[in-house]
């Protein structure tokens, strides 16, 4: 009897094998119980919740939990009950059962089948980040611009870099004024000041990341719009010339005083005058746009 020892227990061994090899076959060959399973990828619980959509094959007694990366279940019950034949949809604030927000990190929704005493994990995770984004550089190019379309300094070109993936969102004059179309860490906004009238604004820049957290708006920058401005409203000359400063990023100017008219190079202008004492308009233009000023002759 000893002497077939050995072969009794390697064949019970082959047996159970070739049974748990069969009841795994036949577990595959099965429907799964659970169809078209959806649930949200990533999300901060300070901005909103996960969504955890299923459809179930048939009646089943579930529980639905959520279990941290290690395995450690850290909400109970997100659903349970008996659920029929349908789809069904459940939402996980990202807080554990002390009802705390869990810590930042990757999530996994398990679906427990009561009557089948079952365990089915979803194939995707639930990523939570509660954490906002830090800015980390903010720069400005071009702080005085010509929003005229000729190429030169048409636009304030807002450089930023953040620590994460991360959408820019601008602020004018403490009012928010846009948010780029891109998530990304490092990038540039630029800022046209489309339909505003010359004068000084002031800009900021906030972030805001894929999970919804945003950062506080930065210190505001002064930037200047301006198309052609002379930088007073009224000369007086004494001479056959006046000289007139004039502040654009044009190449050249267009004037024109006391009937007379011309091309000049700013930003220094040395014009002439008529001879007899008055009062005459100085008109300067640019690229569409122009500046008026008062120019006094006398004796």
């Amino acid at each position: 009897m000893k002497r077939f020892a050995p072969t009794i227990i390697v064949a019970a061994v082959l047996v159970a094998t070739a049974t748990a090899f069969a009841v795994t076959e036949r577990l595959k060959l099965e429907d799964s119980p659970v169809l078209k399973t959806k649930i949200t990828n990533l999300f901060s619980p300070k901005h909103g919740e996960a969504r955890i959509r299923f459809q179930l094959r048939r009646e089943e007694s579930i529980q639905l939990d959520v279990a941290d990366d290690s395995g450690t279940i850290v909400r109970h019950s997100v659903g349970a009950g008996i659920f029929g034949p349908a789809l069904h949809q459940f939402a996980w604030d990202g807080r554990n059962d002390a009802g705390r927000i869990v810590p930042d990190g990757v999530y996994h929704v398990q679906l427990n089948l009561k009557d089948e005493g079952r365990t089915i994990d979803f194939p995707s995770s639930i990523s939570v980040d509660s954490t906002p984004p830090t800015i980390d550089v903010v720069s400005l190019r071009h702080q005085v611009f010509s929003p005229d379309r000729d190429g030169r300094a048409d636009h304030v070109d807002i450089h930023y870099r953040f620590d994460e993936p991360a959408y820019a969102i601008l602020y004018v004059n403490g009012k928010r004024a846009g948010q780029t179309y891109r998530k990304k860490p490092i990038g540039v906004y630029p800022w046209y000041g489309k339909g505003l009238k010359p004068g000084d604004y002031r800009l900021a820049l906030a972030a805001k990341d894929l999970a919804g957290n945003r950062a506080g708006s930065t210190r505001a920058f002064t930037v200047v719009l301006r198309f052609v401005e002379l930088t007073k409203p009224r000369y007086v000359t004494h001479g056959p010339v006046v000289r007139v400063r004039v502040s654009t990023d044009a190449k050249t100017v267009h004037w024109r005083l006391a009937g007379r008219s011309g091309t000049a190079r700013p930003p220094r202008l040395v014009l002439p005058v008529p001879s007899a004492t008055g009062r005459y308009t100085l008109t300067v233009s640019a690229n569409g746009h122009r500046a008026r000023a008062t120019v006094i002759v006398r004796n």
